[in-house]
Formats: structure tokens, C-alpha cells, sequence
């Protein structure tokens, strides 16, 4: 009992020392961050905007000042409104948010976007940034832009409806957010504000999972009685000896484009120890942007390592 201890105490200090050194890296580098996210909104704003603007004006959403849109004007008097480019935000997405720089004709038909995040799956709904797939959306009115099997003209992308629609509900949000701005909606609704946590990738209160995670030569996965979120498991042999345990922890940080929720599915060893073999085993997919968020990233798996440690003691 006292190695236990011993062990936790030294688990925690050096958790603590880490979670000190990612503070002080994340204070000196956020702003850079936050320039490199701003950056990318422009250069993202440019890209959707008619090759005939001269001039850009930055404008805030008055129900969520933490998003910017852009005018795009043909003048530099700024006296003609040639488009706009405007954030679309929906959670609709197979794989959570979706995050997009749409272009809109003064008369809110659509010019073009740009994905700034999503996390849809690979090789399907991943091609919502094709070209092929972003054309079909052009000269369609941005507000009830819908896919075929909904009664509009968006052809779906083969075998990700979800995200097809998902895409014309960030596009409609864009034409939504840009009437707000200009008065024309103040009445409407701002975009559902999202659960970072996202979705989970598994359900780790099956004993099934706990198995995962255990050693080899396990041959059942009890759960022991608790009031945490999901069970502790203890994995036997076949001979009823202990292999381990895995216990999920829930670590949560503070990232460049938001909270950052992250769930951690860990091994221990028999003696409670915290066992790498097999790796820990990321639980959900959280419905932030990634980009950057590295530190916050560490800094939530550290949290996520202790919250785990702790089960033992309810």
C-alpha cells in the first residue's frame, strides 16, 4: 500500500511539473497561435471572395463576437458590396463540427468555401473539400440550399449523405450569420453552440473493450462496483490471478479555438501501476478544431492520466 501511494505521489508530481511547463509554453505561444488562426481566416476569406474585390472589411456577428466575416467590396471607397465571406458552423457532421469559409454574391447565392475544420471520414466524407463536390454549391441560394434526397439540388457525395447535409447546413449558416450582421435577422438565432466532447469512438463500459486493454493471457473483464462515469475493470487469467486493470479518465484543456474535451481509456498492471502495453486507447472525438491545439492536446491527456488514477479511490 505504502509503494501505491508512493507511486501515485510521484505520478502526481510529475504531472504537475508538466502541467506547469505546458501553461507556461501555451502562455508565450497563444498569441502566435491566435495570429496563425486569424491568418488562416483571411487567406480562407480571399479565397471565396470575387477576383474583382478591392477592398476587405472585417465585421463581428452581433450574437458571437468570436467569429468575423468579411465584406468584399469593388472599390476601394468601399461604396459597392461585390461578396462576402462568411464563417458556417454546424455539428451535424458524421464525424462532429464542420467549419466553413463561405463566399456569397450580395444576393446570398453561394460563390465558393473553404473548410477550416472538420473531422468527417477518410476517402467519403472527407471530400466535402473537393473542388468537384464544393462547384455543386455554386449560384445555389446559400439559405435553403439543400442535398436531392431533401427535395434540393445539391447531389450528395456518394455514401456520405450525413455530411453532404452537414455542408449545406454550414452553408445556410453563413447566410443566416451575414443577414444578422447586416440587420436583416437580428432576431435569428445564433449557430448551436457545440459540445467539445464530440462523440464517442467506442463504449468502454463493455467488458469487450476492457479486454483491449488489458495483457495478453487475460481471460475475463470484471467490472468492480464504483460511481465514476464508465467501470473499472479487473482483467484474470484463466486461472482467476489479476493481469490489471483499466480505468477511463476524462482530461479537459484550453486550446486556440476552444475546450478541448479528451477521454482516456488506460491499462494499469496489477499492482495499479499505470501500463503503456497496450497504448492508451483515445475514447471520443472531440468536436473542436485541432489545429494547433498540441499543448492543449498534452495537457488534456495529462488530466486524463490522473482523473483515470483516481477511479481506484471510489
Amino acid at each position: 500500500m505504502k509503494k501505491i501511494l508512493q507511486l501515485i505521489l510521484s505520478l502526481t508530481l510529475i504531472s504537475a511539473v508538466c502541467a506547469a511547463v505546458l501553461a507556461i509554453v501555451n502562455n508565450a505561444t497563444k498569441e502566435r497561435i491566435a495570429n496563425l488562426a486569424t491568418l488562416k481566416a483571411n487567406n480562407a476569406a480571399r479565397a471565396v471572395l470575387p477576383a474583382s474585390v478591392k477592398a476587405i472589411e472585417p465585421v463581428k456577428d452581433p450574437a458571437d463576437a468570436s467569429l468575423t466575416a468579411f465584406i468584399g467590396y469593388a472599390d476601394d471607397a468601399k461604396t459597392q458590396i461585390a461578396g462576402y465571406a462568411v464563417p458556417g458552423l454546424t455539428a451535424k457532421g458524421y464525424g462532429g463540427n464542420i467549419r466553413l469559409m463561405v463566399g456569397l454574391n450580395p444576393d446570398r447565392t453561394v460563390i465558393s468555401y473553404q473548410v477550416l475544420a472538420a473531422a468527417e471520414t477518410p476517402g467519403l466524407g472527407s471530400n466535402l473539400s473537393t473542388p468537384a463536390f464544393i462547384a455543386r454549391f455554386k449560384d445555389q441560394p446559400a439559405a435553403s440550399v439543400k442535398v436531392t434526397k431533401d427535395g434540393g439540388k445539391i447531389e450528395a457525395l456518394t455514401s456520405a449523405t450525413i455530411t453532404s447535409r452537414a455542408v449545406c447546413d454550414a452553408v445556410a449558416d453563413a447566410a443566416r450569420r451575414i443577414d444578422r450582421i447586416e440587420g436583416k435577422a437580428s432576431a435569428a438565432p445564433a449557430a448551436p453552440k457545440i459540445n467539445p466532447e464530440g462523440k464517442l469512438l467506442f463504449n468502454p463500459a463493455k467488458p469487450e473493450e476492457a479486454l483491449k486493454a488489458l495483457p495478453k493471457g487475460t481471460a475475463t473483464a470484471t467490472a468492480l462496483p464504483g460511481k465514476g462515469r464508465f467501470p473499472v475493470f479487473e482483467g484474470k487469467d484463466a486461472a482467476g490471478k489479476s493481469t490489471g486493470y483499466v480505468a477511463v479518465g476524462t482530461g479537459k484543456a484550453t486550446g486556440p479555438h476552444g475546450e478541448l474535451v479528451i477521454i482516456y481509456q488506460f491499462g494499469f498492471t496489477a499492482k495499479r501501476a499505470p501500463s503503456f502495453n497496450p497504448a492508451p486507447r483515445m475514447v471520443n472525438q472531440p468536436a473542436v478544431e485541432m489545429t494547433d491545439m498540441e499543448n492543449a492536446q498534452r495537457a488534456a491527456y495529462n488530466a486524463a492520466l490522473q482523473d483515470a488514477m483516481s477511479q481506484f479511490k471510489k
